[in-house]
């Protein structure tokens, strides 16, 4: 068989694995057998070409970001409508899962969020932690 052969089965048992997918509730390993697809690998690639920056900070993307599903029936899981994506850097994409929880669970959660974050930029006068990294750094150097 050729190669040209090879890959045209290739996509032809992917198309069908896509199809018996459709409408179906899929578990983790079904997703992550989906998530191994030309199609999958495709639409990621178009996405991040696309969209280039984190969609929280704006950031440009990083190797290890995620392509995150707003939706999370997993019924429609395979659905690639772009409207239903994020491009998320790592950390954002976890972080977001994290709030997206804890409001389902707690109403008040990012309300308090807010007030905790609102008064550590209060309290440290605008500044990051990286700020009084940098100042220290230079203490140290005119110390010595």
């Amino acid at each position: 068989m050729t190669r040209a052969e090879q890959k045209k089965e290739k996509l032809k048992k992917e198309q069908d694995f896509i199809e018996s997918c459709k409408g179906k509730a899929l578990n983790q390993q079904e997703k992550s057998k989906f998530r191994e697809t030309t199609v999958w690998k495709e639409f990621r690639k178009e996405l991040k070409e696309k969209r280039k920056v984190d969609a929280i900070t704006g950031r440009k993307l990083t190797k290890t970001w995620n392509c995150h599903h707003e939706r999370f029936d997993s019924r429609l899981y395979t659905d690639l409508n772009d409207d239903y994506f994020l491009c998320l850097n790592n950390q954002m994409h976890d972080l977001l899962h994290v709030c997206v929880s804890e409001t389902i669970k707690n109403p008040q959660f990012m309300k308090r969020l807010s007030e905790i974050v609102d008064y550590h930029i209060r309290l440290n006068n605008n500044k990051d932690v990286r700020d009084f990294r940098k100042e220290y750094e230079k203490d140290k150097q005119r110390i010595k």
